[in-house]
């Protein structure tokens, strides 16, 4: 005698169409993940608008490359060099004060930097003795936090050296000074 199924249709139906679902979206994502053209379009395909003022020889773009490559090798070496065409003077704010200080070479010590007149005995000393060196001067903050230098002594500082290339140290505004 035949028996009926204990199981419905649509148990063995409802996971059928999700597979079928599944194996559908699969195939609407193809051309997304399919391989890159290989530059051979269709035979109606529109060809590229060439840019008139690039060269048609090829020769004529190798030595324009080969040129770049010299200029590029040429930077190269100037910023790997850097360090030979400056001369470093280090220039110190007191953390009590905010005046300007640096140390002098000659064993005087401490020297503090009052006004214009005294950035500038410095700015020529430090240029007599860089000879073909460029000289610059890195003013450094104090290493500890102390409300110096206030913004006008900033300012004042930058207008004195404004006339040579300088920079500020400043470890806790490392944006700026």
């Amino acid at each position: 005698m035949i028996q009926k199924p204990r199981r419905s249709v649509t148990r063995f139906f409802i996971p059928l169409i999700d597979v079928l679902i599944l194996l559908f979206c699969i195939f609407l994502l193809m051309p997304f993940v399919s391989k890159p053209d290989d530059g051979k379009g269709p035979p109606d395909a529109v060809p590229a608008v060439r840019d008139p003022s690039m060269p048609d020889d090829v020769e004529k773009l190798q030595q324009e490359l080969a040129i770049a490559k010299r200029r590029i090798e040429e930077l190269k070496k100037q910023r790997a060099n850097l360090g030979d065409h400056l001369s470093v003077r280090t220039v110190e704010i007191a953390k009590d004060s905010g005046k300007l200080f640096y140390f002098d070479a000659d064993g005087g010590g401490r020297l503090e930097l009052k006004d214009q007149a005294d950035a500038q005995r410095l700015i020529n000393q430090q240029r007599a003795r860089a000879g073909a060196k460029e000289a610059f001067f890195l003013i450094l903050y104090p290493r500890e936090l102390s409300g110096f230098p206030l913004k006008e002594q900033v300012e004042t500082y930058r207008r004195w050296f404004h006339d040579v290339p300088h920079g500020f140290d400043n470890p806790w505004n490392p944006a700026g000074p």
